[in-house]
């Protein structure tokens, strides 16, 4: 019953549609009854836009596109080249950020992750000449990751290297999207394969698609936060950021940092996912009324939808030293 009076609302009122979740093949009982990971915010493109240096981030496409398609096994930009290995290592001001244990700050408390997970996809590397250069992102075997997407997940070491084939020269950065293409946010995850299924724990009932990021955890204060101090970042309990079915709002990061490919071998370096940066993100002072209604004023929709529009102003990605 309460399918068909939601299927009513959203034939008949095209306006309500975004904040019902209205969508075609992605919406049946079960995926509106639950099960999946929560909440993401649902906005309009963010003001401004556009990608600056240093681990900033604009609106973007993401993912590989076939004449628009969502496909499993998309084809390769190239059969040849040297292997850039990039290790994803989440940090909290400057220190390493262990996840599902507990991160002392210096307010005296901790913070424990219970889950850090985040799509990655549409990665270009930076000639020394500002000219973007597609590459494939790969498995281990150096076949195309499915979908032309990649899943970080902090309870799976081996998610923790982004592995590109590229072809040699001199870079002055990388951009990716902080998410997946909209002709794959549009699929029922049980029409897709890993990493875009139910499995991935990164399906969103409420609207339809998938997050693009998920983080949750857990703040204890110590001694100094039970007298009244405020921990050194304001640290939000859970952030749930995704997109719109409807249009393509999936961020894009850009990273600066210069590097050189050889011709053979393989290149590794080490990008720092910066958890403060994120978190000031999550807990900026903007208005996101626009979007946060209903089903989508939820907290952490609220913060992942103030993530998203302030990527552009943050470094939450950067080369390590």
């Amino acid at each position: 019953m309460k399918w068909r009076v939601l299927a009513m609302l959203c034939a008949g009122v095209p306006a309500l549609a975004g904040a019902l979740g209205c969508s075609s093949a992605a919406h049946d009982d079960e995926r509106l009854a639950g099960g999946a990971a929560g909440i993401s915010g649902v906005g309009n493109p963010s003001p401004g836009g556009g990608a600056n240096a240093g681990g900033s981030a604009s609106a973007g496409g993401g993912g590989v596109t076939e004449g628009g398609a969502c496909v499993e096994q998309p084809a390769p930009q190239r059969t040849q080249g040297t292997l850039l290995s990039l290790s994803l290592k989440p940090s909290l001001t400057n220190l390493p950020f262990v996840f599902g244990q507990p991160n002392a700050l210096a307010d005296g408390g901790s913070l424990v992750a219970l889950n850090l997970r985040f799509y990655v996809s549409d990665v270009h590397l930076l000639r020394s000449s500002g000219e973007p250069v597609a590459v494939d992102l790969v498995a281990e075997s150096g076949v195309p990751e499915p979908y032309g997407v990649h899943l970080f997940n902090a309870e799976e070491a081996d998610s923790a290297t982004l592995r590109l084939l590229a072809p040699s020269g001199d870079y002055s950065g990388l951009s990716f999207a902080l998410g997946i293409k909209l002709s794959c946010n549009q699929q029922p995850p049980a029409q897709l394969s890993d990493p875009l299924t139910d499995v991935s724990q990164m399906t969103w009932p409420h609207t339809g698609g998938f997050l693009f990021l998920r983080y949750e955890g857990r703040y204890t204060a110590g001694s100094a936060g039970a007298s009244g101090a405020s921990p050194t970042v304001n640290i939000p309990p859970a952030v749930h950021m995704g997109g719109d079915i409807r249009k393509e709002l999936v961020p894009g990061v850009s990273v600066s940092g210069t590097f050189s490919i050889p011709e053979s071998g393989r290149l590794e370096k080490a990008l720092n996912v910066a958890m403060d940066e994120l978190f000031k993100g999550a807990t900026a002072d903007i208005d996101v009324s626009d979007v946060a209604v209903g089903l989508l004023s939820a907290p952490e929709a609220v913060a992942g939808e103030r993530l998203r529009r302030q990527l552009s102003a943050l470094h939450v990605f950067v080369f390590a030293p």
